[in-house]
């Protein structure tokens, strides 16, 4: 007996209710869209409104629709909800024949993509066609791919090299890829600065999400790639060119493309060479028409692009290393920083194309009528990257930045010891000291977690503000020989903000401050002279030096948050720096108050070499006896106004005693006596000044009661400062006045 449905509990007869839906919506899966179409071409054939509605694109969508099925566009949409909308939308704009042509021309691609999303057939033909005929581009189900691209020359205000080695797109969701990207850019004949990330996606209109950033600062002949760089021999109007940077770069990476390759595997344990790279990777033109066959080729690519890759062979030789040694890195972070020393004495570039195109080359393209119709659309630019920084906040796994020891111990003789410490036991040892710290070691600064966001504002009365914020905050010291790892300076994280004068943007110079005149710099002056206090007459000062450079500034603000935690280390190195500094400026205010001649010495008198007599010894005894007295004096000297009255006191005593040897010399020799009194006497008195405020422990002391105090501080450090910005670049030459006239400023 079959039972009653009256009987049957709830969910059952909702499951039997659904399954019945599902059945008769199966029946009718193929009746509804024959039943539209149907009555569609009925209507088209009989009346000229309809023929309207097909060729707009409205028809032939709506019937693309019906026939998806399970797989049609918007599938979270309800069908009829989505066809109502649809042709609503043309209801209206068919209204008028101008909003009917901007429907029409957005209706097709929009039929063309329904086309490759809904009916796989469809994307299969598209892909084999586009395969056979476009031989650089790579379809892969959704995505379009690209290979081999040319390096981008910066020719600019620095030179440098930048090169992607692979760019992907996916249609569904709408993200570019890019694979392998390396900088190298040449700031001055001394820095070059190398930058390398393995992935950067952009999501349109969503986010910029950057991996992992290695940065570089080579200095130097030797670690530099573009150190010696001949002169551009090339066409700057051709479009493809070998240019000097792309010979140096490629004479570089020859290095590191002698070396065996390392495979990082999955769990860090077992390292073997890499087998060479199938022929048809090193110059592939087109897929497979198979889909199988070119996913494949695909994956292989990318998979050849981030094996192959600085980053990786980097971090496969550190995990080496270590493992041979018994060390083992489990931290990330740590494992960041040994990767970017390692990273050091790789080429800016490793792997350059055979092509580059330059950046004024890029520029040149644009036809001039069409540049002098931008320039003179200001406000366009500004209404295209407002909502393009608002919607695409940068996001960046970590910043880190490395720098040889080496580098920044030969910066350090150039601008604090220089020749100092030839006349200095003292200094020489604190240099030794400061040198074995620095020389074989490299030292990198880690951000991780930054996140950063851009403001272009509409109006010109605003200004561009950008804001930078580091989650954490390290930096290390690490020994690439011994392969030591030592984290010496942790922060609780930072931010910046960056205020940037909105006449700086392109096209924009209708809007630059205009050039200072002589009325201007003598009505500062006024301004300066009847400032209301000290701080508005400095602020004005300033202001007329900037004014009579012609220049602007972008005003930044850095904050650090505490605590910090200081490595021992770092504050032994600081405080025998804060020494050799405190010694080197005692030295200078010591010569600056020594001088060459006595006042009191006519210059007709010449040095001589003529020792003194033995009928002046009485004489002789009691200038030594006056010297201990100095030399007692200077023990009990202090800082300050006591140390300057004691200098000029010495001064006195010196001329006290040329005269008391006056009787017993000749003129000739007072000059010559005394300078080697007052040579003892300088001696003794930077000895001893220096000894007693220069003092290790009390340095060492201060040192560490500030570190102490740091860790458990709580709060943000901070600076706020300015970066000059020459004006003249950016205003308009003698023959661009013509397109000062702005349509929409």
């Amino acid at each position: 007996m079959a039972p009653n449905p009256i009987m049957l509990p709830r969910k059952r007869r909702s499951s039997a209710r659904h399954e019945r839906l599902e059945q008769e919506n199966a029946a009718l899966g193929i009746t509804w869209p024959l039943l539209a179409t149907s009555i569609a071409v009925l209507l088209i054939t009989a009346t000229s409104w309809a023929r309207h509605w097909l060729l707009s694109g409205c028809a032939i969508e709506s019937m693309l629709i019906l026939w998806g099925g399970n797989s049609r566009i918007f599938p979270s949409v309800p069908v009829w909800t989505l066809l109502s909308s649809f042709n609503l939308i043309y209801a209206v704009v068919s209204t008028s024949w101008l909003l009917y042509a901007f429907f029409t021309a957005a209706c097709w691609p929009f039929v063309f993509v329904t086309c490759l999303f809904q009916f796989q057939f469809a994307a299969d033909l598209v892909r084999k066609n586009l395969r056979t005929v476009l031989r650089d581009f790579y379809f892969t189900r959704d995505r379009i791919a690209f290979f081999n691209l040319p390096a981008l020359e910066i020719d600019t205000e620095v030179a440098g090299l930048m090169v992607i080695r692979g760019i992907t797109f996916s249609l569904s969701h709408l993200t570019l890829v890019a694979h392998g990207i390396e900088v190298g850019i040449k700031l001055t004949d001394e820095i070059e600065l190398a930058l390398h990330a393995d992935e950067v996606r952009v999501p349109l209109f969503r986010s910029i999400e950057i991996d992992d950033v290695y940065a570089n600062i080579k200095g130097g002949k030797a670690e530099m790639t573009f150190g010696d760089v001949e002169e551009e021999d090339t066409d700057e109007d051709s479009f493809f060119n070998e240019t000097p940077l792309l010979r140096a770069a490629t004479a570089g990476s020859e290095g590191i493309k002698s070396r065996p390759k390392l495979r990082d595997s999955l769990t860090g344990g077992t390292y073997i060479k890499d087998s060479p790279a199938k022929s048809v990777l090193d110059n592939i033109q087109t897929l497979s028409p198979d889909n199988q066959v070119a996913e494949k080729q695909y994956d292989d690519i990318v998979t050849n692009i981030r094996t192959t890759s600085a980053i990786y062979q980097s971090r496969a030789r550190v995990r080496q290393d270590r493992k041979a040694s018994g060390l083992v890195i489990e931290d990330e972070k740590d494992m960041r920083a040994a990767v970017c020393a390692e990273l050091h004495e790789t080429p800016s570039v490793p792997h350059p194309p055979h092509h580059s195109i330059k950046v004024t080359t890029l520029q040149k393209l644009t036809k001039p009528a069409v540049r002098s119709f931008m320039h003179r659309l200001p406000f366009l630019l500004r209404l295209v990257l407002g909502p393009l920084g608002y919607f695409h906040p940068i996001t960046i796994n970590s910043i880190s930045a490395a720098g040889s020891g080496q580098w920044l111990k030969e910066l350090l003789q150039q601008q604090i010891f220089k020749s100092h410490a030839d006349n200095s036991a003292e200094l020489r040892r604190l240099q030794r000291r400061i040198s074995t710290w620095l020389a074989d070691a490299n030292f990198c600064l880690q951000l991780t977690d930054v996140d950063g966001l851009g403001q272009v504002p509409i109006s010109t009365s605003f200004d561009i503000v950008a804001y930078l914020h580091f989650a954490d905050i390290m930096a290390y010291r690490a020994l690439p020989q011994s392969g030591e790892l030592k984290k010496v300076v942790r922060l609780g994280g930072a931010d910046a903000t960056f205020t940037i004068p909105i006449f700086l943007l392109p096209h924009h110079e209708h809007i630059l401050p205009p050039r200072p005149t002589v009325e201007d710099e003598v009505q500062m002056k006024e301004e300066v002279e009847e400032a209301d206090g000290i701080p508005k007459a400095v602020q004005a000062e300033k202001e007329l030096e900037r004014v009579k450079k012609d220049e602007s500034t972008i005003n930044m603000s850095v904050h650090a948050s505490l605590p910090a935690a200081l490595d021992q280390s770092l504050l032994t190195f600081v405080a025998a720096l804060v020494k050799a500094t405190k010694i080197i400026e005692f030295d200078r205010e010591v010569e600056k108050m020594d001088p060459d001649k006595d006042p009191g010495t006519p210059d007709s008198l010449t040095r001589t070499s003529t020792s003194m007599s033995s009928a002046s010894v009485e004489t002789t005894d009691s200038v030594k006896g006056m010297h201990k007295r100095v030399q007692s004096d200077i023990t009990t000297a202090s800082t300050g106004s006591r140390f300057k009255a004691f200098t000029k006191n010495l001064q006195q005593n010196l001329r006290e005693a040329s005269v008391q040897v006056a009787d017993t010399y000749s003129k000739e020799n007072i000059r010559e006596f005394v300078k080697d009194v007052h040579q003892q006497t300088k001696d003794g008195m930077k000895k001893t000044v220096v000894a007693s405020m220069v003092n290790d422990r009390w340095i060492a002391k201060f040192v560490g009661k500030i570190a102490a105090n740091l860790e458990k501080a709580q709060g943000d450090l901070g600076y706020s400062g300015a970066i000059p910005i020459p004006l003249e670049p950016y205003r308009p030459g003698p023959h661009d006045d013509g397109m000062l006239s702005k349509l929409l400023p």
